[in-house]
Parts: structure tokens; sequence; C-alpha cells
């Protein structure tokens, strides 16, 4: 099965479509290559204007597959060696700024949940719409730190961010979101796909020289206040909170019971000492 779609229309308008529905499009190694391929097709493509991104199924994506067996390109690991743990993050995040640079708009057309890893690259999109009833959510389990909401206080502010990062499992609605400024704006989920379309479809209008142009502009001024850096920053800081003790007694207790029995143990007071 292909992982991540790719479906041109005639009016310049492509969507990329994250393709793991019986998983909540939740990333693993090979869904990671194939994003990064087909975000490579659409660079090369002269004919795609605009970007739709999305997710096929009941949610846009539930962010890093935590419960896969780890290999060399997995989000989470096992590896004592914490510069081989430093490049693996990096290297995912090089992949969500691929979005960042790709010289054309990207709408993240954001549905049910977006979890995690998968906010992330939704930051890195030119456009987000969210339905009303989506769920933007930070990790129900203490894995990593340092890696959200340094780069969503770019969007929501400081106060937010620092909340939002404190409380394991923090979560804003899709109205939430929209009126903090992580997204543009929400929408009644029956008409996302349909106002994302629209949307496409309005600035596929314009020219694509100065689109490319446009966007540079915008994310000149963004990289000269320090987005690239404070977003890259992520893999140091979390590489490092992979080397705590606690981190290691949450991977165990995932590996023990599972995610879900894992996150209802720390719902129901279990802690990490």
């Amino acid at each position: 099965m292909t992982l991540i779609e790719v479906v041109r229309s005639d009016n310049g308008v492509t969507e990329l479509v994250l393709n793991r529905p019986e998983k909540l499009n939740a990333f693993n190694a090979e869904m990671l290559d194939e994003f990064s391929r087909a975000v490579e097709r659409i660079a090369d493509d002269d004919t795609t204007r605009c970007v739709i991104l999305r997710g096929r199924g009941r949610s846009f994506s539930v962010g890093y597959d935590v419960q896969r067996p780890m290999g060399p390109e997995t989000f989470y690991s096992d590896s004592q060696d914490t510069f081989q743990d430093w490049r693996r993050l990096r290297r995912n995040l090089e992949r969500w700024l691929a979005i960042w640079d790709l010289d054309k708009p990207v709408i993240a057309s954001v549905h049910g949940h977006c979890v995690g890893g998968a906010s992330m690259l939704c930051v890195c999109a030119d456009i987000t719409l969210v339905a009303e009833d989506a769920t933007i959510a930070w990790p129900s389990v203490p894995l990593g730190g340092g890696l959200l909401s340094p780069v969503s206080l770019w969007l929501v502010g400081m106060k937010r961010a620092r909340e939002l990062s404190y409380v394991v499992g923090s979560a804003l609605s899709g109205t939430e979101a929209a009126e903090l400024g992580w997204a543009n704006r929400a929408v009644v989920a029956g008409d996302l796909a349909a106002e994302a379309s629209a949307l496409a479809s309005r600035i596929a209008r314009t020219p694509a020289s100065l689109l490319r142009l446009k966007k540079l502009a915008l994310n000149r001024v963004m990289e000269t206040q320090g987005f690239r850096t404070a977003f890259l920053y992520g893999a140091e800081w979390d590489a490092i909170a992979h080397t705590v003790p606690e981190h290691e007694m949450m991977r165990q207790k995932i590996r023990e019971v599972g995610l879900k029995d894992a996150i209802r143990w720390f719902d129901e007071g279990g802690v990490l000492s």
C-alpha cells in the first residue's frame, strides 16, 4: 500500500495525502521515507502551484509511531548513543522543513487528531485550516522535551506554549487553535475539504513565480527572527531528554503494557521517579 499519495488536479493544486488510516496516519519509518520522496516529486513538478496536505480516514495524524519496533529512521530510539539519536531526530525535523522550504504554498487541512510531531508538520505549512472539532494534542505520556512547544510559541505565544509544554496530554480544540493563531481559521468539519480546495484554487491563480517570491520573502523574515534555528534545536533538547532515567522508565512501561495502558497508568497517578 502507498503510505503517501500524491493526487494532482488540472488547476495547479496537488494533494499530499497521509495514507495510513488504520493507524490514524501515525508516521513509521516507511511512511517518513515516502513522505520525503513525495515532497521531492512535488518540488520538481512545475504544474503544481499550491499543495493541500491532509490525512485519510478519521484523523490528520497522531504523530510518530512510538509502538513500532525501532529502526534507523524511527523517532524514539532505545539506543544509548545520544549523537545517533540526535541525528535521527534532526533528520525527521528536516523532513518537515522540506514543507517550509517547498517553493509552493502548502495548506494543512486538519481533522480528527493532530498529535505531537504532526503538529510540527502543520507549523511548517503556510496556512492551516482546522475542523472545529479537531484536537491538536501534545503527547499523552512524558516522552522527550523541548521539541513541540518552542516551535508552537511562534504561533500561540510564550505563556500558552509553556502551559501546553508543562502539562502532559495538553490539547487544543480546532476552535481554540484558530483563536490562538495556531491555525488560520476553524470550520465545520463537513466543510473542511471544500474550504481547503477553494482556498488552494484561489492561491493557484497567482503566477508560480510570484508565489515563490512571496513565500521566500515571508520565510526569510521568520528565519531572521530565528524560526529555523529554534525548530532544529528541538532535536538537541529531545536527544538530551531521551537520556534521563524517567524517559527509559516510560519507554519500558510502554513495552510492557502497550501505549494505551501506559497512558492510562500515567493518567491514574503513575509516577516516574
